[in-house]
């Protein structure tokens, strides 16, 4: 499985795209123009491809768009100690949101990336970035039933 980030800023050149150790090329591809792609609901200049995800910072430094391959269904749990919001996934467990100030349901439309929660403790530190390459469902209150 290859993973695809679409660049939204400018055409795929030297110096525009990271370069991890280790972690091969396998296509670079440029549209002739700013082209909409379906695949992340916005215009880009092309898309890379690399054999293994690449990092959160790699991908905001580079301003890259993943190409989504996994969607997590959330469960909205409350708010911990701290006030920030938490959630659990189909397979248990937690994710937090870390900077959202605003009623839950604004941080959930505008799509905040979330961070695990260390020792997947409701009360537990944020610990890692969501991967870029999950899509996030919110199930409704009436859908928790």
């Amino acid at each position: 499985m290859n993973y695809r980030y679409y660049s939204t800023q400018r055409p795929i050149m030297p110096g525009s795209y990271p370069k991890p150790e280790g972690n091969g090329i396998v296509t670079v591809y440029n549209f002739d123009n700013k082209t909409y792609a379906e695949e992340i609901q916005r215009e880009a200049w092309g898309y890379i491809e690399y054999a293994r995800p690449l990092g959160h910072f790699d991908i905001v430094n580079y301003e890259l768009v993943a190409a989504k391959t996994k969607t997590l269904h959330l469960k909205y749990l409350g708010c911990d100690s701290w006030g920030r919001y938490v959630y659990e996934d189909e397979n248990g467990k937690l994710w937090k949101n870390t900077d959202c100030c605003s009623p839950r349901e604004c941080c959930e439309e505008r799509g905040d990336t979330l961070n695990s929660a260390a020792g997947n403790d409701f009360d537990g530190e944020p610990d890692c970035f969501m991967s870029a390459h999950i899509a996030v469902e919110y199930i409704g209150e009436e859908e928790q039933e």
